[in-house]
């Protein structure tokens, strides 16, 4: 098994009103579907819980198949959401993240994206280097087209 953990952070402008861009981000259904590649996003039964499954990749020597559990907190007072693995870990990943929302004086938004990841991939350690940069990389540009995809559903950059 490979760990691989990566980071990612941005600001985007969106044209939207706060509430019209907190109301998608808190949306956890509506928000995901906006994630590269998901083959499904559905809520369990345990409050703020939601089960993840990404379509199966191929990365190089790697098939990436991937299925994790994630545990949501909005905060709409504040403009936020939050969400971090269970007490009871579930599936091939951790996710931890939060967007927060700054109001613009143009009557915008600021969105303020932060994830880190840490995916548990099963290859051999032999070819762990290679596995680490593939999958960084992968990762990487998966969130990278995610809140592009936020950002045009809010109407793009002001």
């Amino acid at each position: 098994m490979v760990e691989v953990e990566i980071e990612y952070n941005t600001v985007m402008p969106v044209k939207a009103s706060p509430d019209e861009a907190y109301a998608l981000v808190s949306d956890i259904q509506r928000s995901g579907m906006h994630f590269p590649d998901v083959a499904s996003l559905e809520p369990t039964a345990e409050p703020g819980r939601w089960t993840w499954r990404i379509r199966e990749r191929g990365l190089g020597p790697v098939t990436l198949k991937v299925q994790y559990d994630a545990v949501y907190e909005a905060d709409p007072v504040a403009r936020t959401v939050s969400w971090h693995p269970p007490a009871r870990k579930g599936g091939d990943m951790d996710s931890y993240g939060s967007w927060r929302l700054e109001p613009r004086e143009d009557g915008g938004t600021d969105l303020h994206f932060h994830a880190r990841t840490v995916a548990y991939v099963p290859a051999p350690q032999l070819i762990r280097r290679v596995v680490e940069s593939v999958a960084q990389d992968e990762l990487k540009g998966l969130k990278k087209r995610y809140v592009e995809a936020i950002q045009k559903t809010l109407g793009g950059a002001p």
